[in-house]
């Protein structure tokens, strides 16, 4: 842009709040602010909020164009054309509802023979990037017939083959519509099928059709039947903690990274993939939505023996040892964590790996107070039912009593304190065997009320 172009003042309601530039498809959110369509879009994908109010948006809220300013905009580029400025032609509307409801009659005249055919998902998929659509097909209820075409694709037929063309499809349109939670309460108790699909899917190559179904997992399990969840084949657990590893792998890059197992396990796939963006998002919902239903399936002791005996604990650490800096996340792997210390094997795993004692110890006072007073309780676990001359020497090692006396000398939760001086009370004559420990300082700090010990963090901080 030459310096008379740079003259030209632009009406400060022509500028899109994000972009910063003059706005081509401009809509109004239900916060009544306007923006540029492509580029609100983009924002939403990543923060469901409004950037100007900060109210909530979710990526499915309605986008009204707003036609008036956009005339004024094009009308205003008409008049400045001779100054340097570039027309803006008239967006094509997306997809909208009459297209929907014509596909949604299509699906309910010809069913399953409609999802087999390519074009079909293809034009759900574009159609479901509106968030109106969303709602208007799963009011139709075409997450019950991609549910049900996902189950054809995994069965066999008599002669012991599946049909699996269009499954990633399905997974992927499934993922993007979701399933009401009125329906997600009766899905996996009306059909078993269902479950077994998902199972079958857990366990191939393809490791988003895994991340996909593990959030369709947990959004059919969030609601279901507490006995199912009681229940859950053992296999299911062992697609999850196998989804988790290879994420590790993925990021400790020995393996194959993400990108490229997507991309060899579909050779024949024609179409453009997801953005790296939109990868990560997926694999953040899914690596959360795993942890979820590891927490949520831990409270019964059956699940966490197999839990544990799938060595689920290990690879725990090791994705909170690769996945930091993700506050649910970690708060979620320390909840599984310190469910798993309630057996002995699960402790014995904790002990026996390299970073175990060492990644809770780390995390405790840096994360939030959840995480805290989950990585408390697995420590206090720990040192009260392993054995003494393994918890000390480890805990000595990785700093877990310099940590334990931080607690104490800060300003955090009364639980909190009360189970760091439990564990540092219980261990206190072997502490005393480490040069390392400063035993004046642990004498004084298990000898002080919690309210001398917060006079005196008062004092330090200028109080």
């Amino acid at each position: 842009m030459d310096h008379e172009e740079e003259e030209i003042e632009i009406p400060n309601y022509f500028i899109c709040p994000i972009s910063l530039e003059i706005m081509k498809d401009p809509v109004t959110t239900v916060s009544g602010i306007t923006y540029d369509r492509p580029s609100i879009v983009k924002w939403l994908k990543k923060v469901p909020s409004c950037p100007v109010t900060k109210q909530p948006l979710p990526l499915d809220s309605d986008l009204t164009p707003n036609h008036m300013l956009r005339r004024l905009i094009q009308h205003w580029c008409v008049e400045n054309e001779t100054r340097g400025v570039v027309r803006i032609s008239t967006p094509r509307a997306p997809p909208g509802k009459l297209n929907v409801v014509e596909e949604i009659k299509n699906l309910k005249r010809f069913g399953q023979e409609a999802l087999g055919r390519e074009e079909t998902l293809q034009k759900l998929e574009v159609l479901a990037m509106e968030g109106n659509n969303r709602r208007l097909m799963c009011e139709a209820g075409v997450h019950k017939s991609l549910i049900l075409f996902v189950v054809k694709c995994t069965s066999e037929d008599e002669e012991g083959r599946r049909r699996i063309k269009g499954l990633d499809e399905s997974l992927r349109l499934l993922h993007l519509i979701g399933v009401p939670s009125n329906d997600a309460k009766t899905i996996l108790i009306e059909n078993d099928r269902v479950m077994e699909s998902l199972t079958w899917v857990l366990h191939q190559k393809d490791f988003f059709n895994k991340a996909y179904t593990i959030v369709l997992l947990r959004n059919l399990m969030e609601y279901t039947s507490s006995h199912i969840v009681e229940r859950l084949d053992p296999e299911i657990f062992k697609g999850i903690i196998g989804f988790l590893k290879d994420v590790v792998n993925s990021l400790n890059r020995t393996s194959p990274t993400v990108r490229d197992t997507v991309q060899s396990s579909r050779p024949s796939l024609g179409k453009k993939e997801p953005s790296k963006f939109d990868h990560s998002l997926v694999i953040k919902q899914a690596v959360t939505a795993a942890l979820m239903i590891l927490l949520e399936t831990s409270s019964w002791s059956r699940n966490r023996s197999i839990l544990v005996d799938l060595g689920a604990v290990s690879e725990l650490i090791e994705l909170e040892m690769s996945y930091s800096g993700e506050k649910r996340i970690t708060e979620l792997m320390l909840g599984v964590l310190s469910r798993l210390c309630c057996c002995a094997n699960g402790r014995a795993e904790i002990l026996s790996h390299r970073g175990g004692i060492a990644v809770v110890t780390q995390r405790l006072l840096r994360v939030s107070p959840a995480a805290d007073d989950r990585a408390i309780s697995i420590l206090s676990t720990v040192s009260k039912f392993s054995p003494e001359n393994m918890v000390v020497e480890e805990m000595v090692n990785v700093g877990t009593v310099e940590k334990l006396c931080s607690v104490l000398g800060m300003d955090c939760g009364l639980n909190l304190k009360e189970k760091a001086k439990d564990i540092l009370k219980d261990h206190f004559d072997e502490w005393k065997k480490f040069p390392c420990i400063d035993i004046t300082l642990l004498t004084k700090l298990l000898s002080s009320s919690p309210k001398d010990l917060l006079t005196e963090f008062n004092s330090r901080v200028g109080v």
